[in-house]
């Protein structure tokens, strides 16, 4: 994951940000950010990527 974060909208669909990061998220990919970032009570995408990375 070498790419910089940048600031994503509430309404980035799941599938660009795992296209985009070479991560996966475990939902859906028509899911949104804003709704991920809910379900598991982070705050940024920042956080949300950095907990994939300590799940490995």
């Amino acid at each position: 994951m070498s790419k910089s974060i940048n600031k994503k909208r509430g309404d980035t669909l799941v599938k660009t940000i795992e296209n985009k990061y070479g991560v996966n998220l475990g939902y859906r990919s028509d899911a949104k950010l804003h709704t991920v970032l809910k379900k598991e009570g982070l705050p940024s995408l920042s956080k949300l990527l950095k907990m994939t990375q300590k799940s490995r």
